[in-house]
């Protein structure tokens, strides 16, 4: 953004004036005036290369912040959604863990009724014992009834006793393995709040950068069109004082907007540099990651429950999960559109458009350059009724609609997606 061509064409205007105005005339007032303007302005101009220079060195460095900061993002964003899948999968343990202590309880439970209904008969034996053969021979036949009542019933009770013993054991595994599954969806919950406490700071102070660029800009561009204004000012006095004066401005006012052209397209180039993004979208199948974690529950193409066919993928994710971009591009619409919660459509360049809606809340802004994987916000805490379909109407987990557009078009996103899991996961 250095405008030296520009300090280089002010200067040989006011050498010029210093040179020709004692040819002109040299103790004229007018010519005096002239040339101290020409001075004043000369100091103006060197003042403002100066903190031009400075103020381009501040923003080369803010933005190579910016892009820290970037990278910062996705890892963030990264780590809170595999800590969300790790919550998954431990609340599907837990469940199927509190399922099975519940059914051994029971059998506990039925088994007690039937070793209760032996300890009660063998205390009846206890108080009415059966005849011994040996002190009472003629009640032979008792004697062996009771006998072999003994001898059926013990082994039964002893059995029952084993089967109990191992379902009690059983029992406290299963406990056990409940208290750790119970501590480790703790901690997870723990780590995800501190990684979306992380985030938070990160994004805030990466938006306030933006903020801090946005009015930086502003202000070179003022003071530029400032000092472009004073120096045509100049020029036209010079060249009312002499012909060859007028020429000369003439011809470096055509150099200033020669270079004014130069820095407009440098800067233009420059800021295409900084929004393009890293790969091609057309290049980029296979390789693009799910924006949030969850398990797809429709595919494009199939029918959508009310007579129609879906455009996009949905895919059912956590309350409060986070969301993220899945390739490089520029927010083109950030907002709340009708039913369908919040609404986000990124332009990834090539005539190719993606669209994500159901989402609770947005972080990006319309304008703003994001790279993949970077949080763009995260979902509510129930579905936006547009994500709904016709099978699925009473759902209660958020639904996070995705949608690839061409030139207008809805075009099948399979291709792009990294692997093709039924679990929407990185």
């Amino acid at each position: 953004m250095s405008h030296g061509p520009l300090h280089t064409w002010i200067l040989a205007a006011a050498v010029c004036a210093v040179v020709a105005g004692p040819a002109v005339a040299a103790d004229s007032a007018s010519d005096a005036r002239v040339r101290g303007e020409l001075d004043t302005v000369r100091e103006q101009i060197v003042r403002a290369k100066a903190d031009q220079d400075k103020l381009e060195r501040e923003l080369a460095a803010m933005r190579a912040e910016s892009a820290v900061l970037s990278g910062k993002l996705v890892d963030l964003a990264a780590r809170l959604q595999n800590r969300e899948a790790l919550i998954d999968e431990s609340e599907r343990r837990l469940a199927r863990l509190t399922g099975e202590e519940d059914a051994m309880r029971l059998a506990l439970i039925v088994q007690r009724k039937a070793l209760g209904e032996l300890l009660a008969g063998l205390q009846l034996l206890q108080q009415n014992p059966p005849p011994p053969i040996v002190t009472r021979p003629d009640d032979t036949v008792s004697a062996i009834r009771g006998a072999m009542l003994f001898g059926s019933v013990v082994p039964a009770l002893k059995r029952q006793a084993s089967r109990l013993a191992r379902d009690l054991t059983r029992l406290d595994e299963v406990r056990a393995r409940i208290s750790h599954e119970q501590n480790e969806l703790k901690h997870n919950f723990a780590s995800l709040q501190d990684a979306k406490t992380d985030m938070q700071a990160v994004l805030k102070r990466k938006q306030g950068l933006i903020a801090q660029t946005d009015k930086e800009l502003g202000s070179v561009h003022t003071r530029t069109k400032k000092l472009a204004d004073k120096a045509k000012s100049l020029n036209q006095l010079v060249a009312a004082l002499k012909r060859e004066k007028a020429r000369a401005a003439a011809r470096d006012a055509q150099r200033a907007e020669l270079e004014k052209k130069r820095l407009q397209e440098e800067k233009q180039r420059l800021a295409a540099i900084r929004n393009k993004p890293a790969m091609a979208f057309s290049s980029a199948k296979g390789r693009i990651s799910y924006p949030a974690t969850g398990t797809r529950i429709r595919e494009f193409g199939e029918p959508d429950g009310f007579g129609g066919h879906t455009k996009g993928v949905s895919i059912a994710t956590r309350k409060a999960a986070q969301v993220t971009a899945p390739a490089d591009g520029k927010v083109e619409f950030a907002g709340h559109f009708r039913s369908y919660g919040e609404l986000l459509i990124l332009d990834v360049g090539e005539g190719y458009h993606v669209l994500m809606a159901g989402l609770g809340e947005i972080s990006v802004q319309a304008g703003q350059f994001i790279r993949a994987g970077e949080p763009v916000g995260q979902m509510g805490a129930e579905p936006a009724r547009a994500t709904l379909i016709g099978d699925r109407l009473e759902t209660a987990k958020p639904i996070l609609y995705i949608e690839f557009r061409r030139n207008g078009g809805s075009i099948d996103p399979t291709p792009w997606w990294a692997g093709n899991r039924k679990e929407a996961r990185k």
